[in-house]
């Protein structure tokens, strides 16, 4: 994935999210737990290099239950929730499961497709 991210043109900076403690919290079966994301990068998406996109990444292994409510809560929660603070830049999320395809799964998410990430 760090090789998929340094040879894109738009990724300007990215971090493998370790030790950071940089967590999404979530919840599963009534107890709380902290989701760590794999990667942050940040990227030029078309806004220009002072409105980069913090792009949280998410490389996928076999679906299972505590992934599903991880990605979910980072999609559905914690992405509208730091969107609507707007104090911490422009955010978004995705989920790479096939780590061939990473470039084209995240352009994808701005590529021909007007505020989508935004």
């Amino acid at each position: 994935m760090a090789q998929v991210l340094e040879g894109m043109d738009e990724v300007k900076k990215y971090v493998k999210n370790q030790n950071l403690d940089f967590t999404i919290p979530y919840e599963i079966n009534g107890e709380a737990r902290q989701y760590v994301p794999d990667f942050i990068a940040c990227i030029d998406d078309g806004h220009g290099p002072d409105d980069l996109l913090n792009l949280i990444v998410e490389v996928s292994g076999l679906p299972k239950k505590d992934k599903l409510v991880k990605v979910e809560t980072a999609e559905t929660m914690w992405i509208p929730a730091v969107r609507n603070h707007g104090g911490f830049g422009r955010w978004a999320f995705v989920q790479v499961e096939d780590p061939w395809n990473a470039e084209k799964t995240i352009r994808g998410m701005w590529v021909g497709r007007e505020g989508v990430a935004a």
